[in-house]
């Protein structure tokens, strides 16, 4: 894998760190409830929590932009790029504008975000060697179509909101920092068996 493509992945391994950020934030404000509110609500709350909650937005949905493209550049995964891109801008919109703008979602496009990792389980299959993985990734999609239905319809206690959309949040962005982690744990497998194939092969030759 190049540097490059090999530098983009890595840095998605940080997702999970910024979305237990936004998930956890709510914490510390008075009066705001990470049970029965959402986390786009902290956008209205003091000016240090407000901003940095979007700060994180954006950083997230940069970093799965940055990630799509060396989808694209390391497998021609352009079902993958197409989505994981479309749902990164989602993530930069909604830390541009708050909750009560139609654009905090692109119009509902975060719905894209149930194919993401099946896609990424069909395309990138050769760079995670992983039997596992691949059901992580279906189990996850599974996931998000429930959690669709189960909040369409009215299944979800309101009361809970905040709670469930925290743990939602959590199952959807420690998806791609484990999906980055398998692509950068076999890219320095690879690496490494070939520094070993060339070392014996120079050996050999020094030898003969």
């Amino acid at each position: 894998m190049k540097k490059r493509n090999l530098l983009l992945v890595k840095q998605a391994i940080l997702i999970p760190v910024l979305a237990l950020y936004n998930i956890t934030i709510g914490l510390l404000v008075s009066g705001y409830s990470i049970i029965s509110q959402h986390i786009s609500e902290l956008a209205l709350e003091t000016q240090f929590f407000a901003y940095s909650h979007r700060l994180a937005d954006i950083l997230i949905g940069l970093s799965m932009c940055a990630f799509a493209f060396a989808c694209l550049s390391i497998a021609k995964a352009k079902f993958t790029f197409v989505t994981m891109f479309a749902f990164g801008l989602t993530w930069i919109s909604a830390g541009i504008f708050i909750l009560i703008s139609p654009l905090h979602d692109i119009y509902g496009l975060t719905t894209i975000l149930l194919v993401v990792p099946v896609l990424f389980a069909l395309e990138m299959g050769d760079y995670y060697r992983s039997k596992k993985f691949q059901n992580i990734s279906v189990l996850v999609t599974l996931t998000h179509v429930t959690f669709f239905w189960f909040y369409s319809y009215g299944f979800m206690p309101t009361e809970f909101k905040g709670l469930t959309q925290r743990i939602w949040v959590f199952i959807t962005l420690a998806w791609y920092g484990f999906a980055a982690y398998q692509l950068v744990a076999v890219a320095n497998k690879s690496s490494k068996s070939d520094t070993e194939m060339r070392a014996v092969s120079g050996g050999v030759s020094a030898s003969s």
